[in-house]
Order: structure tokens, then sequence, then C-alpha cells
């Protein structure tokens, strides 16, 4: 199978293992996933769920508290990155 590689930084590698993990995947599954979604216009699309990569929630939580797990590991990669944290999603 070919392989592709990139250059990263340390904060960057960091930032995209933590968004892995958050999704159960690995950096290298997270990252053909997140490619093919952009190239192929299917990002916010469904359409595919071989290529779904979204955090994962765990069963039974309101979605006020969905929206705290989401919000809490975006800023978490954001304050890796050095980035303004969100007040909001």
């Amino acid at each position: 199978m070919p392989i592709i590689s990139a250059k990263v930084t340390e904060r960057e590698l960091e930032a995209i293992r933590e968004y892995a993990n958050a999704c159960g995947e690995t950096v290298s599954n997270l990252i053909r996933k997140i490619m093919i979604r952009q190239v192929t216009f299917m990002d916010g699309s469904d359409d595919v769920a071989d290529y779904n990569c979204e955090i994962l929630i765990p069963d039974n939580v309101s979605g006020e508290e969905e929206n705290k797990i989401v919000l809490g590991t975006h800023n978490k990669i954001r304050k890796i990155l050095g980035l303004k944290e969100l007040a909001e999603i």
C-alpha cells in the first residue's frame, strides 16, 4: 500500500493525535478519512459511513453534555496549538 508523509511540528502532531484519540482512530486512518472527505466534497455529509471521523460521544448523554464534550475536545486541541479557546460551538 502506498504511503504519504507530511512534515508537522511536535505541537501539530500532539493536536492530531489528540483528535484521532477522541475519534477512536489511528492518526493514519484519521488523516486518510479527512483527506478523502475533503477532496470529494463529502465533508459534512453522512453519505459514506466509511469516511466518518467524529468525536466519540458516550451513549445516553444530553445534547448539552455532548456540546460540552465536543467543545472541551476542540479547546484542548486549540490550547495545544496555542490558539484562542472557543466560548461556544
